[in-house]
């Protein structure tokens, strides 16, 4: 059997992990967000559309490690913790992983609905298309940002307890 410690030691990792990667998340969003703002007082098409295609870029970029981000989330963490939780005889942790997976879901649609939209804009397009993409992204940052909350809200709580117990049970 392996020893507390290195139990604790993994989740202390795993947190640690966590912790940086939603702050560096956090950050591109905000960043993003902030852009996608600034870029809306634009009146000027042909000033608007290199940015529009550069925040267009930037967000796919995002989207890849997002998707990295999850899938270690999804692979290890979440299953590591709703299997503790569940053995403790806690109520299961599947209904609210599965909601914090319907918000990245609904995001990735608004992602969509903007990597659509402003594949559509062209130089002689109106603004309010370059608006509706860019309100499409604006809304996916929101739900994100709410996402990566959420996340923090329910697994800490939850590591911090599984790091107590263990050093409850090894000491």
């Amino acid at each position: 059997m392996e020893s507390g410690t290195a139990h604790s030691t993994e989740l202390s990792a795993a947190l640690d992990r966590l912790t940086q990667e939603h702050g560096e998340l956090m950050q591109v969003l905000l960043d993003m967000e902030s852009q996608a703002r600034q870029l809306e007082q634009e009146t000027d098409m042909s000033k608007a559309l290199p940015s529009l295609l550069h925040l267009r870029l930037w967000v796919k970029a995002f989207m890849q490690e997002l998707e990295r981000h999850s899938e270690w989330e999804k692979k290890e963490l979440f299953p590591f913790l709703n299997n503790y939780f569940h053995q403790e005889l806690s109520p299961s942790m599947i209904p609210s992983f599965w909601a914090l997976e319907k918000d990245h879901e609904l995001a990735e649609e608004y992602i969509q609905y903007f990597l659509r939209a402003v594949h559509e804009v062209k130089q002689e397009s109106e603004l309010g298309q370059l608006h509706q993409a860019l309100a499409y992204l604006i809304h996916a940052c929101r739900i994100l940002k709410e996402h990566l909350a959420k996340e923090e809200q329910l697994v800490f709580p939850m590591t911090e307890q599984v790091l107590t117990d263990l050093d409850y049970l090894f000491s």
